[in-house]
């Protein structure tokens, strides 16, 4: 069983895809491995400003959702306005910040009581014994 992973925040960090690697690059120098992120997103930010993946809006984003212990929220924050400022000034980049409940990182091994019935109805589906 494991012990839980209680009092964590998820932070959305939308950004023009053209700098996905240097915010991986700075995650490296940070020693920050908590995220996970999603390539060609079409976004509009203003009525100016869209990245729709066409000749007429050209461009796409990317989001990171990071995970975060809330007793680190603002040391990330405080990292994440750093890096902005690092970046030329009509660089997009925004935040949202989430509250999570839980964060299951093992299902195998977590305490939760699985449906018997229906475990049996998947494995014989699938040919897993």
């Amino acid at each position: 069983m494991t012990d839980g992973h209680y009092n964590y925040k998820m932070i959305f960090v939308n950004i023009n895809e053209s700098q996905k690697t240097r915010l991986e690059d700075f995650f490296d120098e940070i020693k920050f491995y908590y995220y996970t992120v999603q390539k060609k997103v079409e976004s509009v930010w203003d009525a100016k400003i869209k990245h729709k993946n066409s000749l007429t809006w050209p461009g796409t984003d990317c989001v990171f959702i990071l995970t975060v212990p809330e007793k680190n929220l603002d040391k990330m924050l405080k990292h994440l306005k750093t890096f902005r400022m690092s970046l030329p000034q009509g660089i997009v980049m925004t935040a949202g910040v989430i509250p999570v409940d839980r964060i299951i990182i093992d299902f195998m091994n977590e305490d939760i009581v699985p449906d018997e019935e229906m475990l049996k109805k998947l494995k014989k589906k699938h040919g897993v014994n």
